[in-house]
């Protein structure tokens, strides 16, 4: 083989390399890309309040009774879930919607009960008897709020932080896998 042949046998083999690396690096960003974009859907539920395991977000949902929803944990309890550590920095709560706008809710005497229908007790302390802020009131829920709970009973819900505003819900939330 001639010094040209070689020379042009060289800058094939570059060419090549460099597109395969283009190929590569492109793939690569795309990959990540669809990575992104489906872990921001992608919830893991770390508390027995639902079932453990893993929730699909859907930005966007309509909150309806009986519909998961998922929040950011409400400011009032910021403080009290960071030292406590009830959940890791960052997590979002994964709660049913119990009551809309204009449904009566009541927190008074130690109950839940909403239209009508006693839903569970209102916690005053934690598993490791410390203190809980608790919601008490009756009356219907102001527009633009909703209130969450689950049926496990010591659930950390608007028992205890109160409604939330329909605008701090990311989307409904699907259950994928659970256990």
């Amino acid at each position: 083989m001639t010094g040209v042949a070689s020379m042009v046998w060289g800058k094939r083999r570059v060419t090549a390399v460099v597109r395969g690396l283009a190929a590569l690096l492109v793939t690569t960003a795309l990959v990540s890309a669809f990575a992104c974009c489906l872990a921001s859907h992608l919830l893991w539920n770390w508390t027995p309040s639902l079932p453990r395991g893993l929730y699909w977000l859907s930005p966007g949902g309509v909150a309806t009774v009986g519909t998961l929803v998922a929040f950011p944990v409400p400011s009032p309890v910021q403080e009290l879930v960071r030292e406590r550590k009830y959940l890791p920095p960052g997590a979002l709560l994964i709660k049913p919607v119990v009551a809309l706008p204009s449904d009566r809710v009541c927190t008074e005497g130690g109950t839940l009960v909403v239209g009508g229908s006693m839903l569970g007790a209102v916690l005053t302390e934690d598993s490791a008897k410390r203190p809980l802020p608790h919601a008490t009131g009756c009356g219907p829920l102001p527009e633009g709020q909703v209130f969450v709970a689950s049926h496990f009973p010591k659930s950390f819900d608007s028992r205890t932080f109160g409604p939330i505003a329909l605008n701090t819900i990311r989307g409904t939330v699907t259950p994928l896998w659970t256990f």
